[in-house]
């Protein structure tokens, strides 16, 4: 445990760095790489539930529209987060377009003929991606950086309830492609 006299003392040291303190062990330089990477991801994944919330057949689809473009807003917000963790740990988040597709682990898909089951699959493939990247970001941050373990392991969990909602959506997609009399799109 480090006396008074020993915390004061580092936390006199380079002030410049914000929260980033002594006692943060974490490469820093790979830290924001990686959520830059899971930046990209998040924004590539909020333009995807977009395009997809538009492409749905309305107005049968409506529930489902609406239900994309509710993910779409909440990974904008997780991805502000994750920025403005880059901020505090000396970094900028790229939001460059030109780079986004490079960096992200979700392959954009677009369905121009509106197919909810696939629209559905492909988001579910997606957010189970992002699930199976922040579990691997979880642990490899550890005991490092707390405070961005921490922030990760929030966006685990909205994604994992993500991958939740959207798996119950791909079974009641497919019981109303199984059942064509069943309203499409809901």
């Amino acid at each position: 445990m480090l006396r008074t006299r020993e915390v004061r003392d580092r936390a006199l040291f380079d002030l410049d760095d914000g929260p980033v303190t002594p006692s943060n062990r974490a490469d820093l330089t790979a830290t924001t790489r990686l959520l830059n990477v899971l930046l990209a991801s998040l924004l590539v994944s909020s333009l995807q539930y977009d395009q997809h919330a538009v492409a749905v057949p309305a107005p049968s689809a409506r529930p489902l529209a609406d239900f994309l473009r509710a993910c779409a807003e909440h990974d904008r917000d997780s991805g502000r987060l994750l920025a403005a963790r880059i901020r505090d740990l000396g970094a900028t988040g790229d939001h460059d377009p030109q780079h986004l597709s490079a960096r992200s682990r979700i392959a954009f898909r677009a369905f121009p003929d509106g197919d909810a089951t696939a629209v559905v699959t492909q988001n579910l493939v997606g957010v189970r991606i992002l699930v199976q990247t922040l579990q691997e970001a979880v642990r490899w941050v550890g005991a490092d950086d707390p405070t961005t373990r921490r922030l990760l392991e929030r966006l685990l969990e909205d994604k994992e309830d993500q991958a939740g909602r959207l798996s119950a959506q791909a079974a009641h997609q497919q019981a109303a492609t199984a059942h064509p009399g069943a309203r499409r799109g809901t």
